[in-house]
């Protein structure tokens, strides 16, 4: 029977310090403009991440990899669209629910809000190769309410995809990339000191 390891005299110092310790809170919640900014900026990021695995996939010709990066894709471009969508409901004021369910985000919005995206977002989907690209070959439509009722649960469905997908009958992909960045534009019309700090000019 194996020996209870020892603890030693340098691992009781850490612990009594506090660095190991599960009482010492070293992430608190941020608060005010600190935590939108951080919100913001990590929302960039997994929408950088989706468009570098997309890159990528497209250059690969492998179809294994290929599918693996499509699904990176989208599990950060969701997020992406999750963490913005939470943004703007707080910074309007409104009640921000757990969960992933990008449908369900967008319609915690006012009812201001949702007509300014949905405006905005079927404007610039006529001409969105992209987005054109997909809805031809999966066969959706291109409206917003549409693509946020088919790719609402992109986000849990992409991770855990080998579990499968109840009542799916037709192609999956990830069509809410420009809907991520059209919200994104909305978050910026309530913050537009943000502009400034921009390092290229807002893509839509």
């Amino acid at each position: 029977m194996p020996e209870k390891r020892n603890i030693g005299r340098r691992e009781k110092q850490k612990i009594g310090s506090g660095i190991v310790s599960p009482s010492v809170i070293r992430f608190p919640r941020l608060e005010g403009l600190r935590r939108e900014i951080y919100i913001f900026r990590s929302a960039d990021a997994f929408h950088e991440a989706s468009l570098l695995a997309l890159r990528r996939a497209k250059t690969t010709d492998n179809e294994t990899q290929r599918f693996n990066l499509g699904l990176v894709y989208g599990v950060n471009g969701a997020l992406a669209v999750e963490l913005y969508l939470k943004l703007l409901l707080e910074i309007e004021g409104k009640q921000v629910p757990e969960t992933h369910d990008l449908q369900k985000l967008y319609l915690q919005l006012g009812r201001e809000s949702r007509a300014k995206l949905k405006k905005r977002h079927d404007e610039l989907a006529k001409d969105h190769q992209l987005l054109s690209g997909f809805s031809k070959r999966y066969g959706i439509k291109m409206e917003l309410e549409s693509l946020l009722e088919d790719g609402k649960d992109v986000f849990k469905q992409f991770r855990y995809l080998f579990e499968g997908i109840r009542d799916r009958t037709k192609g999956l992909s990830f069509f809410l990339e420009l809907f991520g960045q059209v919200v994104r534009n909305r978050i910026l019309d309530h913050r537009p000191e943000w502009l400034s700090e921009e390092p290229t000019s807002p893509t839509h």
